[in-house]
């Protein structure tokens, strides 16, 4: 078959998709940048810290979130979409995304409410341990820049 050449074959790259998982890109990211030429010690803290606050957060959704954000989140945390985890939980994917997001009341112009998202933030705001280790990473993240 003779395909005739268009216009845009003279600027247009041709590119190759290669698939990652997030946790390569994320090992990728951690261990290739910056923080491990300049300072190992400091890029084994910067981990540590980071791992104790997703341990934090995974402690208040385990205590704060009701049952059903609970589910939901942990399903999205898995890396599944919303409609696959609405297949799953047998509820529509407007519900899913109400549980992640909240609910939108327009006649109270565009109000939100509810939602884990919402919920994790406000209460994380107000959690002791979470504000100590996220000021202890920016203080890092100031030494390095």
């Amino acid at each position: 078959m003779d395909r005739r050449k268009n216009r845009s074959d003279r600027y247009q790259n041709i590119f190759a998709e290669q698939l990652y998982s997030n946790e390569m890109m994320a090992e990728f990211t951690e261990f290739q940048g910056l923080t491990v030429r300049r300072d190992p010690e400091l890029h084994e803290e910067l981990l540590d810290l980071k791992d104790q606050l997703f341990k934090e957060y995974w402690r208040l959704i385990r205590l704060k979130l009701t049952p059903r954000q609970r589910q939901v989140i942990e399903l999205y945390a898995e890396g599944k979409t919303q409609i696959e985890i609405a297949k799953i939980l047998n509820v529509n994917q407007s519900s899913v995304t109400k549980s992640i997001n909240g609910n939108c009341d327009y006649r109270k112009g565009r109000r939100t409410y509810g939602g884990a998202k919402r919920k994790l933030k406000k209460i994380a705001d107000n959690d002791e341990r979470i504000q100590e280790l996220v000021a202890k990473l920016a203080e890092i993240q100031e030494e390095l820049e």
